[in-house]
């Protein structure tokens, strides 16, 4: 009777894992088709675009489309062994496309976003799309914290520095800051001080970056904003 009952369970477990991964596969499609259609009338506007001197706007939309379409095929294909996406990365150009993504957002909340760029040409080893995926999601979080402190102008200033042996992604606000207690657990999975945060972002950033051999870190202090520092060596082995 115990092994039969045993064996219900295990018959069990294996269909509603069936049928979530079907559920997810029909979601990821219905999001897709959303995704193709504004990617179609983004390749429309272009040449518009281009004519007013606004081609990358287009571009940088459409990359962003593509990289959602990506991760989606990642989530459906987790399980199985994937490909490496590793490719070269152009640090300043790299920093010059999220001060464009952000700019409007910035503006709208009365936020001053600024870059500094590395001088020369510096070039990065890995994968694009999970890079992005990590500063998007620090660049928001300083944006909210900004939005958040009420107090006169939000700035927030996103930096790159190199040298022989790494490079560093700096991204720093002006916002209300943390204190130490929330420094401590900040990279814990599914901590949050956010009402309606998750808590697996940050988590996320630092296994993407432990992934691509470097490391992310945080310093802050109460009424004086927040400093994400990311190293990244210069060369990245494939």
């Amino acid at each position: 009777m115990e092994k039969q009952k045993k064996q219900y369970i295990k018959k069990a477990e294996g269909e509603i894992r069936e049928n979530d991964s079907q559920l997810a596969a029909a979601l990821a499609h219905e999001i897709r088709n959303p995704l193709t259609t504004v990617k179609g009338f983004m390749e429309l506007l272009k040449p518009y675009l281009i004519e007013i001197g606004k081609e990358q706007y287009a571009q940088i939309a459409i990359d962003e489309i593509n990289r959602a379409n990506d991760m989606i095929y990642e989530f459906l294909n987790a399980s199985k062994s994937g490909l490496n996406k590793k490719t070269e990365i152009d640090l300043n150009k790299l920093i010059q496309e999220m001060k464009i993504l952000f700019e409007n957002q910035a503006n709208i909340k009365n936020i001053k976003l600024s870059v500094s760029l590395c001088p020369g040409n510096h070039i990065i080893y890995g994968d694009s799309n999970k890079i992005k995926q990590v500063l998007i999601n620090i660049i928001k979080n300083a944006l909210e914290a900004c939005e958040e402190a009420h107090t006169g102008e939000g700035k927030v200033c996103l930096s790159a520095k190199s040298n022989s042996n790494q490079t560093q992604i700096i991204i720093e606000d002006n916002g209300p800051g943390m204190t130490e207690e929330t420094l401590n657990k900040l990279f814990l999975p599914f901590y949050t001080t956010k009402e309606k945060g998750t808590g697996i972002g940050l988590s996320i950033c630092r296994k993407i970056i432990e992934e691509h051999n470097g490391r992310i870190t945080a310093h802050s202090r109460l009424s004086q904003g927040s400093v994400f520092t990311i190293e990244l060596p210069v060369a990245l082995s494939k």
